[in-house]
């Protein structure tokens, strides 16, 4: 039969497959047309390389590669084809790659040994990402493979292959690679990261380029910090990014914003309102060096995740373009790359040896490493939702989850089925497909592959729906997951993002920590809001609080009402003030030493920078003889203590910066509600600030808890007869003069 007919019917054989890919008929069509296909491969004229039928064999092997295929186990028949192929040349090796992904064939050549002109093809083949993974183990398997690949690879490009050989194998590797799928594998991913950034540093930076800007001592003058985005539009990277700078004391720092892409939403207006300056990034990556390199910036911190696949933000990281160079959190493990100094986490998201998973300096902010800020552009809920429209009864007790699809991996399907098998009756609602990872997934063969693993736990499908909704905004996602009883997390790439969701609601939700960043970042939250007994350290305590928590009403309800009282309290993940305050203090103590004992020094220290060394003093430790620089210190161990806060808000009420005063002393009120003095300074600074019916509120608050507050009921009225309120006015003053006969201020108002 002619090769390009056997090469479209095995295109035709993947189309009907995907279309369709529970069905196991398909699938055995499909086997049997790849295996027809490689026949096929293997009698091409070897010395036709050029030939045009050569190109659509290189070509099917790209589209099955691709089609997510390949994310299957191969078949016995299969990998014996396999190793005959192999011997049989170029021919064979196409054949070969045909029938197998590389991470399932451990005797793959080397590189080295591959013919010139197919060595772009290999290397795209090589690193070409599964879509997903199909049994348990493989995240594991693919991490191992990937980690000899990456370093046969290194191997190869050390050996100097020549400048055309090595810049096209290096172009098929930042092409095709992509580090997602090694997120879910549970050991640290520092060594995968740093090889992967000597290869990006080999294919683009110049070996010329030996910028070394001035480190400035900071005294005297206020830091410049320029945050690098891809863009300020709504997505997790700017709901992470934006509390780290948002807040900032614009006497310490000038905040200037650089992205590439304008979106000209209001999320990205609100960041541009608290920013000095912003700037776009012109279209070429010299252009955009140069732009930041000339902005003299102390500090660039990259707000876009550079450890996911190959970006524009990425590239940039290459360089040196600051003193010090800051990942953020939106990277979700180590970038390995060679000009990044610092990369900040939280006290209680990492573990005692933690900095060894980190090829950058490790900061610790005090508490989770994670703060969001949802209120800048915060949307009304446009989707309704209901339990019905997925076929799920009204009465029976939900599970419910907004774990990203590729977190789902094969071990977390068991150990939801076992959960659903555990309770009789009960449900499990996912909503997978969110456009913050990808912007198209395999929803089908995701469905296939899930009711696959049910059945084998006894499990009827039908206890499984599968939202692929696209949702305006986070709150409408809030209303599907609100139709849940206890939500769940995954493992070992948990939520953290997604878990603020079910925690606003006051859901119960239980998740699963390791050792990782990655894996630790939800449970930080928990700790934060006291509620550490539902973040399990195996899958056995994980099954068992679910089950726990789906079984006892009381429980669950507890629970709810513990979740609902602390995050109405504004934790400090969603303190927006504390995550500026402390991020920072965390900065400029980092820029201070790197200053003080070099760039090389400050990275080759393996304890981590933490400023959360000591407990918080309490209120009476605030109020020593030098307050203001103790209630300074007690913030750089715990942004959020109240105590300190007021006296700070006092001190910039005094100094005339009423807004910034504000800001402070309101956040002081989260804990302080009770604390007349403390309405009283509220009441004081949004006066100064202009801003009279609220001052008027604070003072109502503030006499309510403390009547005779002479101070209070003079301020009362005040800012009443400010406001035009004569009869209010004359009435405080009245109160006044009965707590205070011979007090003058009040006879205007009588």
């Amino acid at each position: 039969m002619d090769a390009a007919l056997v090469f479209d019917q095995l295109r035709t054989a993947l189309s009907d497959y995907l279309d369709n890919p529970g069905d196991a008929g398909l699938w055995r069509h499909l086997l049997a047309a790849r295996r027809v296909a490689r026949a096929a491969m293997l009698r091409l004229p070897r010395k036709e390389i050029l030939a045009p039928l050569v190109d659509d064999a290189r070509q099917l092997v790209r589209d099955v590669s691709g089609s997510g295929m390949h994310d299957r186990a191969l078949e016995a028949e299969d990998r014996v084809l396999v190793q005959t192929a192999a011997k049989r040349g170029w021919q064979g090796l196409l054949a070969a790659m045909l029938l197998t992904p590389a991470w399932q064939w451990p005797d793959a050549p080397l590189l080295v040994s591959v013919p010139e002109w197919l060595r772009s093809d290999y290397v795209a083949w090589q690193f070409a990402p599964p879509q997903g993974f199909s049994a348990v183990g493989d995240a594991e398997a693919y991490a191992a493979y990937t980690l000899r690949r990456l370093e046969e690879l290194v191997r190869w490009v050390n050996r100097c292959p020549g400048a055309t050989a090595e810049a096209e194998v290096l172009s098929a590797y930042v092409q095709h690679s992509s580090v997602i799928p090694l997120y879910f594998c549970t050991d640290s991913l520092r060594r995968h990261a740093e090889l992967r950034g000597s290869l990006l540093q080999r294919a683009f930076v110049q070996p010329g380029d030996s910028y070394e800007p001035e480190v400035r001592p900071r005294v005297g003058r206020r830091l410049r910090i320029g945050i690098v985005n891809r863009h300020f539009g709504p997505q997790t990277e700017t709901y992470c990014t934006l509390p780290t700078f948002e807040q900032l004391d614009p006497e310490r720092f000038e905040v200037i914003l650089f992205y590439h892409k304008l979106v000209d939403s209001p999320l990205e207006k609100y960041c541009r309102e608290h920013s000095a300056e912003t700037f776009q990034l012109p279209e070429d990556a010299e252009g955009q060096i140069a732009m930041l390199r000339a902005a003299a910036l102390d500090i660039v911190v990259f707000g876009t995740n550079i450890t996911a696949v190959f970006n524009e933000v990425t590239r940039l990281a290459l360089h040196r373009l600051a003193p010090l160079q800051v990942v953020n959190i939106s990277s979700c493990i180590t970038s390995g790359l060679p000009e990044a100094d610092l990369y900040v986490s939280g006290t209680l998201t990492e573990t005692d040896g933690a900095a060894a998973n980190f090829s950058e300096r490790l900061g610790l902010l005090p508490g989770p490493a994670h703060a969001f800020n949802y209120s800048a552009d915060r949307e009304e809920p446009q989707v309704p939702c209901s339990r019905a429209e997925f076929n799920i009864p009204d009465d029976a007790l939900l599970f419910v989850s907004g774990s990203n699809y590729f977190k789902i991996i094969p071990e977390m399907q068991h150990a939801w089925a076992k959960l659903l098998a555990a309770v009789p009756g009960s449900h499990l609602l996912v909503h997978p497909f969110n456009p913050n990872w990808s912007s198209s997934y395999p929803i089908k063969r995701f469905r296939a592959e899930f009711e696959a693993v049910l059945t084998a736990h006894g499990v009827d499908a039908s206890r499984l729906a599968i939202s692929t909704k696209r949702f305006p905004s986070r709150t409408d996602v809030k209303t599907l997951l609100s139709l849940g009883d206890v939500y769940l997390d995954t493992f070992p790439f948990g939520g953290v993002t997604s878990l603020v969701d079910p925690l606003e609601l006051g859901l119960p939700v239980v998740l699963w920590e390791g050792g990782t960043f990655r894996s630790r970042m939800g449970a930080a939250l928990l700790r934060q809001l006291g509620l550490p007994e539902l973040a399990a350290d195996n899958p056995a305590d994980y099954h068992a609080t679910a089950v726990r928590l789906a079984t006892d009403v009381a429980s669950r309800q507890a629970h709810r009402d513990r979740i609902r009282e602390k995050m109405e309290r504004a934790p400090f993940f969603l303190d927006n003030l504390a995550a500026s305050e402390a991020f920072g203090d965390l900065i400029e103590s980092a820029y201070d030493e790197l200053a003080a004992v070099g760039r090389q020094a400050f990275r080759a220290t393996t304890t981590p920078l933490c400023l959360a060394t000591a407990a918080p003093s309490d209120a009476a430790a605030v109020a020593a003889s030098d307050a203001l620089a103790q209630a300074r210190a007690v913030l750089r161990r715990s942004p959020a203590d109240a105590a300190a806060r007021h006296v700070v808000g006092r001190a910039l009420l005094e100094a005339g910066r009423t807004e910034r005063a504000v800001a402070y002393l309101l956040a002081a009120l989260q804990g302080e509600e009770v604390k007349a003095d403390l309405w009283l300074d509220v009441a004081r600074a949004l006066r100064a600030n202009g801003q009279l019916p609220e001052a008027l509120q604070a003072l109502e608050a503030g006499l309510n808890l403390d009547k005779l507050q002479i101070e209070g009921w003079v301020m009362f009225a005040e800012v009443a007869h400010q406001l035009g309120s004569a009869d209010i006015a004359r009435e405080a003053a009245g109160v006044a003069r009965q707590l205070a006969p011979d007090d003058t201020r009040v006879a205007a108002y009588l």
